[in-house]
Formats: structure tokens, C-alpha cells, sequence
């Protein structure tokens, strides 16, 4: 591990010195940070959080902060999950409109503006459920991106999620599923206990479709694929489960940190660049 990344970590409290971007989707201000270089033809990382996050935690800033020091640009977006001008992370008090799939709306805005500024060597990294949607985006879009990061991706089963939700709440998915209303009030919606979340995005979480499971959406990539996974983290063993799936494409390539959890604290992100870049 590198002596000078971390004690750049430790002196700058892991924030990249970007700057804060946004663009307007719809009515909806989208907002993200950028931090350029002056190379527009090396590789440039656009980074997506995980479930109802944005991207000033931790594991976005650190990376944009680690790919920085090593002069490679990054723009880190926040998902509006139909919020205008979102910061932080979501307030579960507010309804939920924003659904799964919404996310490739947004992530191609930022690709074009990306490739606007001249950037045409763009990878996407993706962190639990930004994993699943990066993972869509360049199965739908391959000739856009260049290389694929997946951090802790998002595994998706339905027979876990039915499970897992009745474990929780005392509640089945697919009665909640019927149910002929436009709005849910008072359910468990991902992270948000207690919540009002619209009809058709309580589907684009819990049904089927669209596809969540990453090893999945990847088993049919076509573009080089990198998945980090922590051996700490207790997701990694549904994942690995599902590694047949990925054994015959040549371009998947599995990379497990020891001792990393779920969001790769500390200095495990330093780990990820490292290979990323190669150093």
C-alpha cells in the first residue's frame, strides 16, 4: 500500500479538490463532482453510489481522491431519484418516485457530457446497486465506455428478496405488488422503514424486472468487466455463488480484497485504484 496516498487521505479528510457540476434532466437538476486533467485521452472514471447514497460518501471521494493523485480525471454523479438539486443522502420523510431503472436515463446525460468535454475513454464505476446499473448501462451501451469497475455489486434473487422482506416486515412482496394503487404508505422501501413510495417504483425495486442481478447483466458483457468483492463484506458469498455464470466470458475478471466490508473503509479503496491503474 502506498505511504503517500494514505497520508494524502489523512491530510485531506478524503475529498477530491473537484468541483461541483450539474445539468438539468426534465425539470430536475442532477448534480455531480468533477475533477479534470489535463489529458482528455487517457481513461476518465465516472463513479455511481449504491442504494439511495449520493456522491459525497465516503467511497466515491475517496476514489475521486485516489484517481486524482494519480492524475486521471473522474466525475462523480448523485442519482435525483426524481428530487431536484439532491445533496446528501435521501430523507426517507420524502416520498419515493424515483424508481431502478431511471438511473440509465441519468448516467447517459453524464456520458454525452462527459464526451461533450472531450473525454472519449470513459470507465464506469459502480458501487452495490450503482453496480447493477453500470452494469446495464454497458451491456446496453458498449461502444460508450471502455472499461467496467463493479464494487460489492448488487446480487438480485427473487426467492431472497421475497424472503428477506417477510423476515423484516411480516409483509409478502407479490400482495404488495398487486395492490391496484398508484401509492404505498407506511412500507419498508429499501432503507426507508417507514415510507410513501410511488406504485410504479416499489415494482422497479422488488419485481423482476428489470433485471438487478449483476452476475447476470454481466455474464453477457462485452465490454472488459472488473468486480471487487470484500471478504468481509456478507454479500460477497450470494455473489460467488453465481460465479458460473460468469466463468465462460472472457471478459469478466473477479478480484476479492481481504479483509474489506460492503464499503471498502479505510484504505481498501487505495487497494482498487492500485489495480485499477495498474501501479
Amino acid at each position: 500500500m502506498r505511504l503517500l496516498s494514505i497520508l494524502i487521505l489523512l491530510l485531506l479528510s478524503l475529498t477530491a479538490t473537484g468541483k461541483p457540476v450539474s445539468i438539468i434532466h426534465q425539470g430536475i437538476k442532477l448534480n455531480a463532482e468533477l475533477t479534470e486533467q489535463g489529458n482528455k485521452q487517457q481513461r476518465f472514471f465516472l463513479i455511481l453510489h449504491g442504494t439511495l447514497a449520493w456522491h459525497g460518501m465516503e467511497l466515491p471521494s475517496t476514489l475521486q481522491t485516489l484517481l486524482e493523485e494519480e492524475e486521471h480525471g473522474s466525475l462523480a454523479l448523485s442519482l435525483s431519484y426524481g428530487v431536484t438539486d439532491r445533496k446528501g443522502f435521501y430523507d426517507c420523510k420524502q416520498p419515493i418516485t424515483g424508481t431502478h431503472d431511471d438511473a440509465q436515463a441519468e448516467i447517459a446525460l453524464w456520458v454525452d457530457y462527459l464526451k461533450n468535454k472531450g473525454y472519449s475513454n470513459i470507465v464506469l464505476i459502480g458501487h452495490s446497486r450503482g453496480g447493477a446499473q453500470m452494469a446495464t448501462y454497458a451491456l446496453d451501451h458498449p461502444d460508450k465506455v471502455k472499461q467496467v469497475y463493479l464494487i460489492a455489486p448488487m446480487v438480485w434473487q427473487k426467492t431472497t428478496v421475497d424472503q428477506s422482506y417477510k423476515k423484516q416486515t411480516g409483509r409478502a412482496l407479490d400482495a404488495l405488488l398487486k395492490q391496484k394503487t398508484a401509492q404505498l404508505s407506511h412500507v419498508r422501501a429499501l432503507h426507508c422503514k417507514d415510507s410513501q413510495i410511488s406504485q410504479r417504483a416499489f415494482a422497479s425495486y422488488y419485481s423482476e424486472l428489470p433485471q438487478k442481478n449483476t452476475p447476470t447483466l454481466v455474464s453477457k458483457t462485452t465490454v472488459p468487466t472488473t468486480i471487487y468483492l470484500g471478504s468481509d463484506d456478507p454479500l460477497t458469498a450470494r455473489l460467488q455463488k453465481q460465479l458460473p455464470l460468469l466463468r465462460n466470458n472472457p471478459n469478466v475478471r473477479i478480484k476479492t480484497i481481504i479483509d474489506a466490508d460492503h464499503f471498502f473503509r479505510d484504505f481498501y479503496a487505495d487497494e482498487i485504484v492500485s489495480d485499477m491503474l495498474g501501479l
